[in-house]
């Protein structure tokens, strides 16, 4: 006779397992994560994967319902899909957002999509830019918190309360760069020491709104480029697919795009 199939189950102390796996997870990438994508997911609600008494994986899922990580330990990774679909259907969840350097999580997504589309592109520099960086720049300081918030605000229509705690992290680790002109802000650089991923710079641009297509995010990110090779670093950035401006910007700074974090939709899930 066969035997009684294993039990699967959402495991206890799932935090804890979902942290225990973060280095193991970014280890089995093909290419590196861009950190906010990185930092949606450790926000998100952690879950442990059990198979009987073991611990086969972690996941977790946002606040919209969406997976934002999926991660099995080789020892299961045969039984992926299966354990995908479970997930799926434990969490009600019906859409998933996958990076396409994750090979696991991905093959398993598109064995249960029923569409799938580009939502974010992952850049690495490549090239030498198009053109020269800006100057001068000058690191922000404390000081220079509020003004940040109600420039980003204006800029990019954020809600206040996350650009202050954003903003804030940033300036302790003196990641933000400021371009002015006298004294009014024409663009915030940002220059993220990647810690999960010790050798990245993540880098992001935001220009204020009647100077964008002067070619100051280009020349921002150049400026970003160089002060990251000179730390030893290796630069990325991202930005969402319908950013056209954005991708322009990055891509004349001689990024080129790599990878992609693709939104898959669930097909309607039937019972192995």
């Amino acid at each position: 006779m066969p035997s009684e199939p294993e039990h699967l189950s959402l495991g206890d102390d799932a935090a804890s397992v979902y942290a225990h796996h973060r280095a193991e997870y970014l280890a089995q990438l093909v290419a590196p994560m861009d950190d906010m994508w990185a930092a949606f997911a450790d926000m998100a609600t952690p879950h442990a994967l059990m198979v009987g008494d073991e611990v086969a994986g972690s996941c977790c899922v946002d606040e919209a319902g969406k997976l934002l990580r999926f991660y099995v330990v080789p020892r299961f990774q045969h039984r992926s899909t299966e354990l995908l679909r479970w997930v799926l259907s434990e969490c009600s969840a019906t859409v998933m957002m996958v990076y396409t350097s994750d090979p696991n999580y991905l093959s398993s997504a598109l064995d249960l999509a029923s569409a799938v589309e580009p939502h974010s592109l992952f850049f690495r520099w490549m090239v030498e830019p198009e053109g020269p960086g800006l100057d001068p720049l000058h690191v922000a300081e404390a000081s220079d918190h509020q003004r940040i918030v109600d420039f980003e605000a204006k800029a990019i229509g954020a809600p206040r309360d996350f650009l202050e705690h954003y903003n804030r992290e940033r300036l302790e680790r003196q990641e933000l760069i400021l371009f002015e002109e006298g004294s009014r802000l024409l663009s915030v650089g940002e220059l993220r020491r990647d810690r999960q991923q010790p050798g990245l710079a993540q880098l992001g641009m935001i220009v204020c709104g009647d100077e964008r297509g002067k070619g100051i995010g280009s020349r921002m990110l150049s400026s970003l480029v160089k002060r990251s090779l000179d730390e030893g670093l290796t630069p990325y950035c991202s930005t969402e697919v319908t950013n056209l401006g954005a991708r322009r910007a990055i891509e004349r700074a001689g990024f080129r795009a790599n990878h992609r974090v693709l939104r898959v939709v669930v097909r309607p899930l039937i019972a192995p």
